[in-house]
């Protein structure tokens, strides 16, 4: 009997073989915590992921904001190229960005347009203290994270006094 049920165990193995299935990468994810401070009139804090990407790679990426008492908080999202978040940017327009939404929880599938590293950020305009999770997931790759931040960016431009002729 022993040597019928191992028979029969090789004969599957033999037909899947014989049909092609192969295994595949899995997909892997990073998560990340995060809580940002309440907007002021002069700035406002971010909180994001730096990751590299090959031309046309896909990834997904999901935020939650946990409701507080004063319940979910919408909160602006961005992938962008990593370089345009160490220059000044402002927190109501975001940095340049390559992908664009709101809300206090969302999900993004977002294929690279060139090999390059990007950031995906999660920025509090509201002002109101927030926390929840940022996660990325590398659709059949490995994805090497970076946390950015907390960190602040500009709320306004800074107003320029009339007088001063260098502004």
């Amino acid at each position: 009997m022993w040597r019928r049920s191992a028979f029969g165990f090789a004969l599957i193995l033999l037909t899947v073989d014989s049909i092609g299935i192969q295994p595949t990468l899995a997909q892997t994810s990073t998560e990340f915590s995060f809580t940002l401070q309440a907007s002021s009139l002069t700035d406002c804090w971010y909180f994001g992921i730096a990751f590299s990407a090959t031309d046309g790679q896909q990834f997904v990426v999901q935020w939650n904001e946990n409701p507080t008492v004063v319940g979910p908080v919408s909160v602006d999202f961005y992938i962008t190229p990593l370089d345009t978040i160490h220059h000044p940017w402002l927190c109501d327009n975001g940095p340049t960005d390559l992908y664009w939404n709101d809300g206090a929880y969302g999900t993004a599938n977002w294929f690279a347009p060139s090999s390059s590293a990007y950031a995906a950020i999660i920025v509090n305009y509201s002002q109101y203290t927030i926390s929840g999770t940022l996660s990325i997931a590398g659709i059949n790759a490995t994805v090497l994270t970076t946390p950015i931040g907390p960190m602040t960016t500009i709320r306004r431009l800074p107003i320029c006094p009339f007088l001063n002729p260098n502004c």
